[in-house]
């Protein structure tokens, strides 16, 4: 007998394409000599980190109470992402090729275990070693914690009440006129570092973030309604699917075209200009799989799977594709071999993150969450 799988495997899949999307992108950068690489980068960029937090609002659930997101923060968050970063310090000698693995083992790393506790204290995870960092990515994760401290206000703004929804759409639309805003200071001041600052500001600290929660808890009530699916369906699948390849593709075409100087370098802050197609890319892949008809049987269930260690995927996915560059030394010029890499990357990550989805459990439990419990899809959705 078959068993049916949940509704969700759709926005699972996505889980799972954003996160090796992620991978992709801190394997290379945009290079203009190798346009087929940049190309699939940019269809990358438009489905990663921003994704994320669209799905931890198609799950959040305002009626669950806070007590139990506390919970699942130190278990399922805080815990594995202080153990993974404990042991990265403990092994960075072996992690970076310039030492043995055993002699890792012997002694503390005493200055690099200090460096992590910096790290932890100030959110900052940039400044580590100079040739080798492998937490540049763990923003993503500082932000999350800010974002579960702001679940209160979400569970109010979200709750299904006349005066919540009046809230919900007074700050989706002032949010959407204050990144308009925030695109055109940027456009219009591009070397002020003043404005350059309150930006990184802005972007870092989880405003935008919960906005994007916001947005998709409101996306959610919709594309959770069956029969909102059978009706709009085709035509939600193949629109937002053509507005993910749209934006991807035309912020390459920009790229190229405006950001590239003659020796060949990129102004990263491309994304400001093409601000609009990247985010309207960011909400086609979302509403794509979130349209996605139902997996069932083995495929849905290997689907929830691999879905279930996406944060940790993410977390040590660094460390993992750093080492293996040491090791393989391949070649990302060619397409094969970067979407190969991504995948090899992502595979041994995927081994890394059943141990420490072994080890969240064993938390778990000695937290009282329990083990049964349904999967928190919530928020750690990276």
């Amino acid at each position: 007998m078959t068993t049916k799988a949940p509704r969700e495997t759709g926005i699972e899949l996505g889980r799972i394409y954003c996160c090796f999307c992620v991978i992709l992108i801190h394997l290379s950068f945009f290079v203009p000599a190798y346009p087929v690489i940049s190309l699939t980068w940019s269809l990358a960029k438009c489905a990663s980190t921003p994704v994320f937090f669209l799905i931890a609002g198609f799950f959040f659930a305002p009626e669950k109470p806070f007590a139990m997101y506390l919970s699942r923060l130190i278990a399922r968050v805080i815990i594995p992402l202080i153990v993974v970063m404990l042991v990265i310090a403990q092994l960075t000698p072996w992690l970076a090729s310039q030492g043995n693995f055993w002699d890792c083992l012997k002694r503390l790393n005493y200055d690099n275990l200090i460096l992590v506790g910096r790290i932890l204290i100030t959110t900052w995870p940039y400044d580590y070693l100079p040739d080798y960092n492998p937490f540049l990515s763990l923003w993503f994760s500082f932000a999350l914690l800010l974002c579960y401290l702001c679940i209160p206000l979400l569970k109010m703004i979200c709750a299904d009440n006349p005066e919540a929804r009046k809230l919900k759409g007074y700050l989706l639309g002032l949010g959407a006129i204050f990144f308009i805003f925030r695109v055109s200071i940027l456009c219009a001041f591009p070397d002020s570092f003043t404005a350059q600052h309150l930006d990184w500001w802005i972007e870092e600290k989880p405003f935008y973030w919960l906005w994007l929660m916001i947005l998709g808890h409101e996306l959610a009530l919709y594309l959770k309604k069956p029969e909102f699916l059978r009706k709009w369906r085709p035509k939600l699948l193949s629109a937002s699917l053509g507005t993910y390849i749209l934006g991807g593709v035309t912020l390459f075409f920009l790229t190229m075209t405006f950001n590239v100087d003659p020796e060949g370098l990129v102004d990263q802050r491309y994304f400001v200009r093409e601000f609009v197609f990247y985010f309207l890319a960011q909400v086609g892949m979302f509403v794509f799989f979130c349209a996605l008809p139902p997996w069932r049987g083995w495929v849905g269930r290997a689907i929830l799977f691999v879905a279930d260690k996406t944060f940790y995927i993410y977390i040590i996915h660094e460390a993992v594709y750093l080492k293996l560059m040491a090791v393989t030394s391949p070649d990302l010029t060619s397409l094969s071999h970067y979407l190969g890499f991504g995948a090899l990357t992502f595979g041994v990550a995927l081994v890394i993150g059943c141990l420490l989805k072994a080890l969240e459990r064993a938390i778990a439990k000695r937290l009282g969450a329990g083990s049964k419990t349904p999967p928190l899809k919530t928020l750690t959705a990276s």
